[in-house]
């Protein structure tokens, strides 16, 4: 008896585990390239251990002995938890896309080095844009928000249910077409301020030609974009913690 719980309760932990382990590895904060994989590892075990018991109702209470069903449960939470991980990195997208923007309306765009936490190539605008923003979450508790939705995400997916492929198709959807239009929004006062500032500089070299535009222009429109950039970090932080919120709002749903 005391070895069938032993092995009912290590089973629990571990299909558990496939779900909010996985989702770990990307959520925003939890699964950026410099956290190390030793203590992601970790976190995910004890976070298993003890939403295990929490969510026990809803878990098989044995495992099955067919490999090939363990397999495919298995294999259906870890799908799960690249989901819910995955439709989180949205709202790191959006601010690459907004920092995208504002490198290319100030002239930043020149000094894109190749960024870890996106393996690829990204903009001075946009990785502060995103640190910002996971200093903000982790300092406004809002990762304790991600990890409740983790929890209650068994009453919205429960365990060898399956994740419902139409509804997650147009849930990523929204989300990718959402990520656009967030950056656009963070970035449009410094757009309109460019497309203003160019025009002026139009009107004026129309009326003094022999005035130098390109030596004005430059330093002129380096300046507002660092003055506006600073003024929108502050909107972006909020943007991505509203973002981040609404990702995952589906799951209320589930009770």
């Amino acid at each position: 008896m005391l070895t069938d719980a032993l092995v009912r309760e290590l089973f629990q932990v571990m299909l558990v585990f496939a779900r909010l382990g996985t989702a770990l590895m990307l959520l925003p904060g939890f699964g950026e390239q410099y956290v190390l994989a030793r203590q992601r590892l970790l976190l995910g075990l004890l976070l298993s251990a003890l939403v295990a018991p929490v969510v026990a109702g809803g878990l098989p209470s044995a495992p099955p002995a067919d490999p090939g069903r363990l397999a495919g449960l298995l294999g259906g939470e870890l799908l799960v938890g690249l989901f819910l991980g995955g439709i989180t990195r949205f709202a790191v997208a959006a601010l690459h896309v907004a920092g995208t923007i504002v490198a290319m309306q100030s002239g930043l765009s020149a000094a894109s080095y190749f960024d870890p936490s996106e393996a690829g190539q990204g903009t001075l605008p946009g990785n502060l844009f995103t640190t910002t923003a996971l200093v903000v979450m982790f300092a406004s508790d809002l990762h304790h928000v991600l990890l409740r939705a983790l929890a209650a995400s068994y009453g919205r997916l429960p365990v060898a249910a399956g994740l419902p492929a139409s509804d997650a198709l147009r849930l990523v959807l929204g989300l990718a077409d959402a990520a656009m239009t967030t950056g656009l929004e963070v970035a449009a006062p410094l757009v309109v301020t460019a497309l203003l500032t160019n025009l002026a500089l139009g009107i004026l070299g129309r009326i003094v030609p022999a005035l130098q535009l390109l030596t004005l222009a430059l330093p002129l429109q380096l300046l507002l974009a660092l003055g506006l950039t600073l003024l929108a970090v502050a909107a972006a932080a909020a943007g991505f913690g509203r973002f981040l919120v609404g990702s995952l709002a589906f799951l209320d749903a589930g009770g």
